[in-house]
């Protein structure tokens, strides 16, 4: 079957549109129901995790650390020298923590990478890097779940024989140079002054952190290469490539960095310019930042958790504004968004994932441009955003087919992003609403497909969550004019129905545990506090629940968010209740959109008011939210949006 090029939903703002709908609907189907343009050409789902290795120059990263050879050996160079010790604790025992490899390249790549930590910690500190003995996770209280890896502890030898706690740093998911310095010299209670900068560097820096992207390259075309050392170069080069990155040049950013790194071999910043290169490195992924922070973020570690900033740091709408900035300079030119790296269905689930936040993403940028507070050009820029986004998630060589693990993620928050749009005033996308009526029809029928023969929806397994995650997707397109098969419909009513116990709540799984009863059990009701609301609801929009039950799912879920609460940040599962931190999001944006639906408005305000709350409490030092790594902090960040949204 040949293929054909997708084509261009949206041409150039400027220009006027070349294509009429009979042919872009024609063209478009042909696309979508092409399955040789997948990009991995994947014939089979596969749960295979393929990920990349790092070359020999990212191998290096962090190594100009002196670190210690182990505890003890740190410990005696503590007392001998005076210094006390940074331990840096990568991992924990006994945790099964994801990707652990991955998270400990963030920290290396990021903190341990930059000349201004390093000459820290080698002047004033002894530096470690080892996981805890069995019996120093109880000594220092470093159990799993309580201490959430990478972190840190400072410790002091008063005396010189028994350490002291002098500082305990934990869940660092967003890593700020400054901010991780500050930390630094803070325990040592002296002033030290960083390395000296060229005007160049520091004026490209300046414009960096204020997100002038373009503006910082022009910066860096003035540095002296005559004067300028080899560090200064190099971070040159680096900050170029950053400042590309963020422009949307993505494969242009990483042949800077590579170039960078092959141009500076000995040099700490070269080593992390190679893995940035090899998308492995912090920055890429989203979890370095390095834009302007409020004094009061400074204190994060010290007044909260890890990197989440202290109460009250941040305002609802500069929370907005700091979040969707992040998400703009996320985005590839070619409308992508392609930072997360949740591979538990196999590394050919990757481009369905992608797909899905990408919507997420976009989605929630579709809701900013509707914001009255945000400023008109950061709204366009919003809508420019969306415009690339559907065009990359409606060409089907960004979707796999053939994978069975992800792919319903892909297609139903697919589905939703193009909801949001037919629903946005003509005109608003420079796009005839016929062209994205087309899009609705293509991926209401490619949702409804991946339904099992039972009448649920997959998601690595069949499980109320996600047929009800299709169902929502579902009655919101036929909210909005689109042809659902109301036969496709009952039957995942009818599976949502049977994974519902008696007392309110649903399993994990549409396959119950072995002796588990319909009545549902107190631990029931703990297990799925997250999931209550999302399947109450999915049932409600048809018809197969009531206000009551749903205001009770809502209920019941504000007061069991510690469940949810517990794992955020952690890369699995936490408990014998199932909860992982990439739910946290997922779970919170569910819940927001249940507290929508509730008749009572008392309650409904009541609900909304300490949902905000509990939003409002956790942004990062920089604004922007996260819940694990493998989903990313666009996904985070996204989700937090749109739940916020919903609490208006």
């Amino acid at each position: 079957m040949p293929t054909f090029k997708q084509p261009n939903l949206f041409g150039d703002v400027s220009s006027k549109r070349t294509l009429a709908f009979f042919s872009f609907a024609v063209l478009l189907t042909l696309s979508l129901t092409n399955s040789s343009v997948i990009g991995q050409e994947a014939q089979k789902n596969s749960t295979r995790k393929i990920r990349v290795k790092p070359n020999e120059l990212s191998q290096k990263i962090g190594t100009a650390v002196n670190w210690q050879v182990d505890f003890e050996t740190a410990v005696a160079q503590s007392k001998e020298t005076g210094k006390p010790i940074f331990w840096y604790v990568p991992t924990l025992n006994g945790t099964f923590m994801d990707r652990k490899p991955e998270i400990n390249r963030y920290m290396l790549a990021g903190p341990f990478s930059w000349p201004d930590i390093i000459d820290v910690l080698n002047e004033h500190y002894i530096a470690v890097r080892t996981p805890p003995s069995r019996e120093q996770q109880k000594k220092f209280e470093l159990q799993p779940f309580k201490f959430i890896e990478p972190g840190f502890l400072i410790l002091d030898l008063p005396g010189r024989e028994k350490e002291k706690v002098v500082a305990k740093v934990d869940r660092m998911t967003t890593l700020h140079p400054n901010w991780v310095r500050g930390l630094l010299t803070r325990s040592l209670l002296q002033p030290i002054q960083p390395q000296a900068k060229p005007e160049a560097l520091k004026t490209a820096w300046s414009n960096f952190e204020s997100a002038r992207y373009a503006e910082t390259i022009k910066s860096l075309a003035a540095l002296d290469d005559s004067t300028a050392t080899a560090s200064n170069r190099c971070e040159s080069e680096l900050l170029r490539g950053m400042a590309t990155f963020r422009m949307g040049k993505h494969d242009l950013a990483n042949k800077v960095w590579a170039d960078a790194s092959a141009a500076f071999p000995n040099e700490p910043l070269a080593w992390k310019a190679a893995a940035e290169s090899q998308g492995i490195g912090p920055f890429v992924r989203g979890f370095e930042t390095h834009g302007q922070l409020p004094e009061n973020s400074m204190l994060a570690g010290v007044e909260s958790l890890g990197s989440c900033a202290p109460p009250s740091t941040f305002s609802e709408i500069e929370i907005w504004n700091r979040s969707v900035d992040f998400i703009l300079g996320m985005q590839n030119e070619n409308g992508g968004f392609k930072d997360s790296d949740y591979d538990f269905g196999g590394t050919d689930s990757l481009p369905n994932v992608h797909v899905a936040v990408t919507s997420l993403a976009a989605l929630s940028l579709v809701k900013a441009s509707q914001r009255k507070d945000l400023p008109e050009t950061k709204k366009q820029k919003c809508l420019d955003s969306v415009k690339r986004a559907i065009a990359f998630v409606s060409d089907n060589k960004n979707i796999n087919k053939a994978d069975r693990d992800e792919i319903l993620w892909a297609y139903a928050y697919r589905l939703r992003l193009i909801n949001s749009c037919l629903d946005l005033p003509d005109g608003t996308l420079d796009v005839e609403k016929s062209e994205i009526v087309g899009l609705q029809a293509i991926s209401i029928t490619a949702l409804q497909d991946v339904q099992s023969r039972g009448g649920g929806w997959y998601h690595e397994y069949t499980n109320p969550f996600v047929t009800a995650t299709a169902l929502l997707s579902l009655y919101e397109a036929k909210q909005m004019g689109g042809t659902v098969d109301d036969d496709k419909v009952a039957k995942g009513l009818g599976s949502l129905k049977s994974d519902r116990f008696a007392n309110g709540a649903f399993p994990y799984s549409s396959r119950r545990r072995p002796g588990q009863k319909s009545g549902g059990s107190d631990r029931d009701i703990a297990a799925s506090a997250g999931r209550m609301p999302l399947c109450e609801l999915g049932l409600y929009r048809w018809g197969g629940s009531d206000d009551a039950a749903l205001q009770s799912a809502v209920e019941r879920s504000l007061a069991l968010q510690e469940n949810l609460s517990v794992a955020l940040k952690y890369d699995d599962h936490t408990s014998r209740l199932a909860y992982g931190g990439f739910f946290f999001w997922y779970d919170m944006r569910a819940r927001s959109e249940a507290i929508t639906t509730i008749k009572d408005a008392a309650k409904q305000t009541e609900f909304k008011s300490q949902q905000k709350a509990l939003i409002l409490a956790l942004p990062e030092i920089d604004g922007c939210f996260v819940d694990s790594h493998e989903l990313g902090r666009v996904y985070g960040t996204a989700m937090a949006l749109l739940s916020l949204s919903d609490c208006d």
